[in-house]
């Protein structure tokens, strides 16, 4: 699967998990890059990949190899189609144990990224810190089209 789409939470940031600093529930958001963070809202578990300790960015959308095999389509959704709980709170996808990153494929050129606002948020709505593939029908909606 390759992701599509991912919200930016920066230092500062009044509408990231890191604003008031370390706590209990967000000491994975202080890790390493490439650390994961799990939280749930209503229900739903969602996962930030830590940039930098106390940075990070939502993962919002992939897209799936095969088209049939789910829906990976918004945050939530991308969690239970990668199999992703809370008890991966804190895992280190540098190192790969069930899933890793990797850098894109050289070969295949780089999609038109566009830039948005943030959504499902209250606070610093404003600012263009999510970032999609232009045109893919798996960034979740409201799409955004600006570059």
């Amino acid at each position: 699967m390759r992701l599509v789409e991912v919200e930016a939470y920066l230092t500062g940031d009044p509408a990231s998990h890191a604003f008031r600093g370390p706590t209990r529930r967000n000491r994975s958001m202080y890790g390493p890059p490439g650390t994961l963070y799990m939280f749930r809202i209503h229900q739903v578990v969602c996962a930030n990949l830590v940039t930098r300790p106390g940075e990070a960015v939502l993962l919002r959308a992939g897209t799936p190899i095969r088209p049939t095999e789910g829906n990976p389509s918004g945050p939530g959704r991308l969690c239970r189609f990668l199999g992703l709980t809370m008890t991966d709170d804190g895992a280190d996808m540098t190192v790969g144990r069930r899933m890793s990153l990797t850098s894109a494929n050289p070969r295949v050129p780089a999609p038109r990224v566009v830039r948005g606002p943030r959504v499902g948020i209250s606070r610093a709505v404003e600012r263009p810190l999510r970032f999609s593939v232009r045109g893919n029908r798996w960034v979740s909606r409201p799409r955004p089209s600006a570059g």
